[in-house]
């Protein structure tokens, strides 16, 4: 009986573990995909309009290499100094991770999009949703997804 008991703790213990790497990787990758959103909408407004937010958004102490962590703080600063524009990036960027989750755009530019991003990232944790260029395997993120990207090979088997 002991024996019996032993076993289930260790297995579920692996299964935790397991449980959180996932949980780790899918974080890793919903915040590579806002960083790729980002800068796709920043693309396409123009390389003087990319290169002012992010030489903005680095003289406030938020570098590129940051700005999915710190989201709400790029979305701060750039309203302090873009105004109205700054809610511009932040929806099409919204739109964007959305598209690359295959999730149906259903929010208005006048919501609360901090509230839908929150919403959106929650859901890809707990339902397992990984983008379209995880899908297709983009080569920018070859070798830093490998325990999601092994997960992608399987489940296409």
């Amino acid at each position: 009986m002991l024996a019996c008991n032993t076993i289930r703790i260790r297995q579920e213990g692996v299964s935790l573990c397991r449980y959180a790497a996932l949980r780790a990787a899918l974080v890793s990758t919903f915040q590579d995909t806002v960083s790729y959103c980002f800068r796709s909408t920043l693309e396409t407004m123009g390389s003087s309009v990319r290169d002012v937010v992010y030489d903005y958004l680095r003289r406030k102490g938020i570098p590129e290499s940051e700005i999915p962590a710190q989201f709400d703080d790029v979305v701060k600063v750039l309203n302090e100094s873009f105004g109205g524009s700054a809610r511009v990036i932040v929806y099409k960027t919204l739109v964007e991770l959305y598209q690359q989750y295959s999730m149906r755009v259903d929010f208005t530019y006048q919501e609360s999009l901090r509230d839908h991003l929150s919403m959106l990232r929650e859901r890809v944790v707990v339902d397992h949703i990984l983008p379209r260029r995880v899908m297709r395997e983009d080569p920018s993120l070859e070798g830093r997804l490998p325990f999601v990207q092994s997960i992608v090979r399987s489940n296409s088997r």
